[in-house]
């Protein structure tokens, strides 16, 4: 597959443009490569990950969560970032990276497919899903209310299934619940928004101590299921489409640190 055309083609498929979040979203290391024959798939750009690529010659690799961050594009290429972005180029291999694209996106993103799974399992039949929380004018986070009430328990089973981290802070002490709200990471700017619809749990990536102390003077029920374990759905959904697609061998590198 011809390396243009290709990331022309998930820059496309994931609307990548449409997002302005803390990070480079695109291609953030290049090859010499026209040709790519051979895709991975991982949460981090790491040197570790990097390492296995090499291993096995792989042409492209697409991250969640890449190199260059708004905090960091001033960042000189010495010790660790030289390391990793050398290993990348001496080895002609390049990196993707989409961030809130792959959160946001309504056919392989992280957040509708966790709604789905969460619909599959329930057997879920009367239900109302909506996006809300908008980022730079993207809408990203999802909901849903039902009216068959799940007790909280269940919400464990749920968890280990999809093989997240269940750390419960179940602050409005709910037996049961008939809402149920996916965010990305806990944002402040989200928290009266949220409250003025009213969800009775958030799933949640993970959350600062005083955002934790937030929800609870709020009475607002969390469940953490912590930012690497929520965050593999894409990769797997992506690495199907771009398989069946294009016919290119792809491979999910499950390895979180």
């Amino acid at each position: 597959m011809n390396k243009i055309e290709l990331i022309k083609y998930i820059d496309e498929y994931l609307k990548i443009k449409d997002f302005e979040d803390g990070s480079k979203n695109w291609l953030q290391v290049d090859s010499e490569k026209i040709e790519i024959n051979k895709i991975w798939f991982a949460v981090d750009a790491a040197s570790y990950i990097f390492d296995k690529s090499i291993n096995e010659k792989i042409d492209l690799l697409i991250v969640h969560h890449g190199l260059f961050w708004s905090f960091q594009w001033s960042l000189t290429l010495t010790w660790s970032h030289y390391e990793r972005i050398a290993k990348l180029i001496k080895n002609d291999i390049c990196l993707y990276w989409a961030h809130l694209p792959l959160d946001a996106d309504d056919k392989v993103g992280n957040n509708i497919w966790i709604i789905k799974s969460f619909i599959e399992f329930f057997a879920l039949k009367n239900f109302e899903i909506e996006k809300f929380g908008e980022y730079h004018g993207v809408t990203i986070w999802y909901w849903i209310r039902f009216n068959d009430a799940i007790e909280i328990g269940k919400l464990k089973d749920f968890c280990e299934k999809e093989k997240f981290v269940f750390e419960f802070y179940n602050f409005w002490n709910l037996s049961e619940i008939n809402s149920f709200c996916i965010m990305s990471w806990w944002c402040w700017e989200d928290i009266p928004q949220a409250k003025d619809k009213w969800y009775d749990v958030f799933l949640i990536w993970e959350a600062a101590h005083y955002e934790i102390s937030l929800a609870k003077d709020l009475k607002q029920s969390v469940i953490l299921g912590w930012h690497y374990e929520t965050e593999t759905v894409w990769v797997k959904l992506l690495a199907k489409h771009l398989e069946e697609r294009f016919g290119i061998e792809t491979v999910f590198i499950d390895e979180k640190y």
